[in-house]
């Protein structure tokens, strides 16, 4: 096995952030007193639609591979996006040059878990029905909104053809057969060691084994039901059952369900196809003769239930986010803690604080001491909790870590021509004020000096000290 490239401190640990674009790859060394440290990986990939996407994410792997010596001693796996799992489909044949030693995924993830089952079931399934309504959007004339709606299901990588697995599933599939077997991490289990490196513990904060905690998003009262709902006659359901009829009814049960999606009982419903052919709907419903199709678009109601396609996008796209592993990673008992909450969201955040009987720690504790923080979401604004995530960040050597590209994140997308508010900026004036500007962005690199304004001459020359900017990464020694 080649020798490392990538060294550690002596103590603590380097923590290196990759420059790939909007997308999370962060590779940890833990010094074992021995001459090759302990390697840990947490999640690889970008967004689809970045140029070279491909090209990227193989420089990445080949220097994931040279800097370990060919060997990862952990990959943890957050959740299923595809900007933190692309790397593993991208650039497999790399990936396979790399021996493995575990594998965490979360408990979601685990084919034996009921609940588990379910979600990713309904996952999948709105998924599927979503990227059809965009292909009907498209056939109809649709196109902005099927442009609006293609941008947050890129987070989920291209659609399988024919039953075969997508890019994303496929990326998963190949992270979790590395495992040989893939452990699969609840909340509140006892603290974990990493094999060979002396006083780090690990702490899985989540994602909860809590619906109601899993589906809620946002800092408000209204929760999504994307992934498990009793089929009734709702918005979801009729829109999911719609969008799967129209690709040609799988199964009875969807062309059952497509019935009740209608507006008006079958004797009532005339199909487009016979509707053509009247004059009385050529005239009053597609227009006569010399009449342009966007002057009587507003008659028509055959597509208005793909209006309601981006807003439930938008919420499953916020619900995988929920079911990220949050790890917390205690460097010496009672001492730093790094925060890896991959893209938890409120409902993954507020379930941290419930009662954990098997810890000695709580995780107020935890977040006090946390001294490098992963921003949640690229920076986005409901992935770091206020009262009960970032104020209680006390450490006065806090350094904040954001994967994020701005320029790629404002690229139109999502209903919204200026794209995805990536990074917030109050966050990241709230980022400012905790860490005293010690921020590392992907996209911009380490803090300018005048950046460093609320740190004392000292503690700025030291934070430098521990510093690497190269054009593919930004790195950190954090010493215990």
């Amino acid at each position: 096995m080649p020798a490392p490239t990538m060294t550690a401190p002596a103590t603590g640990v380097k923590v290196r952030m990759y420059r790939q674009g909007l997308g999370d790859c962060f590779l940890l060394a833990f010094p074992t007193g021995g001459a090759r440290p302990f390697y840990m990986l947490i999640d690889c990939g970008v967004l689809v639609g970045t140029p070279d996407a491909e090209e990227r994410m193989r420089k990445v792997a080949a220097s994931l591979r040279d800097s370990t010596g060919g060997r990862i001693d952990l990959l943890v796996a957050t959740h299923q996006h595809w900007d933190h799992l692309s790397g593993f489909e991208q650039a497999r044949e790399i990936f396979d040059q790399i021996e493995v030693g575990e594998v965490w995924v979360a408990w979601t993830e685990d084919p034996d878990d009921p609940l588990a089952r379910r979600l990713r079931a309904r996952r999948e399934t709105a998924v599927r029905a979503l990227w059809a309504a965009a292909r009907s959007l498209r056939m109809s004339g649709g196109e902005p909104q099927a442009e609006t709606l293609e941008s947050v299901l890129e987070l989920f990588g291209e659609m399988g053809i024919d039953g075969r697995p997508s890019g994303l599933q496929r990326a998963l599939q190949y992270v979790l057969g590395r495992g040989n077997p893939p452990r699969y991490r609840t909340p509140g289990e006892p603290s974990l060691g990493l094999p060979g490196v002396a006083g780090p513990r690990v702490y899985v904060l989540g994602p909860p084994q809590d619906e109601e905690l899993l589906l809620r998003s946002d800092p408000s009262r209204r929760s999504s039901e994307v992934y498990e709902r009793r089929l009734a006659l709702d918005p979801e359901t009729a829109f999911f059952a719609a969008a799967l009829a129209a690709e040609g009814a799988p199964s009875p049960g969807d062309e059952e369900l497509r019935n009740l999606s209608f507006p008006f009982d079958k004797v009532y419903r005339v199909p487009p196809r016979d509707a053509k052919g009247k004059k009385f709907f050529q005239s009053h419903y597609f227009g006569g003769k010399g009449t342009a199709a966007k002057d009587i678009t507003w008659r028509r109601i055959d597509v208005a239930w793909l209006a309601a396609a981006n807003n439930l996008a938008l919420q499953l796209d916020s619900d995988t986010n929920n079911t990220s592993l949050a790890l917390a990673i205690e460097l010496t008992p009672g001492g730093k803690v790094l925060l890896f909450p991959g893209d938890a969201q409120v409902g993954n955040w507020r379930s941290w604080h419930r009662p954990k009987p098997r810890w000695t720690v709580t995780a107020a504790d935890l977040l006090r001491r946390t001294v490098l923080y992963k921003v949640g979401h690229h920076g986005s604004h409901n992935a770091t909790l206020r009262k009960d995530g970032l104020e209680l960040m006390e450490h006065p050597e806090l350094v904040a870590m954001v994967p994020v590209d701005e320029a790629m994140a404002h690229r139109p997308k999502g209903g919204n021509p200026q794209g995805w508010d990536m990074p917030f900026y109050p966050l990241l004036d709230w980022l400012h004020q905790k860490t005293g500007g010690r921020i590392l962005r992907a996209d911009l690199g380490l803090p300018r000096p005048d950046d460093l304004d609320r740190i004392s001459r000292a503690d700025r020359d030291g934070f430098q000290q521990r510093c690497v900017q190269t054009d593919l990464y930004l790195e950190i020694a954090v010493p215990e």
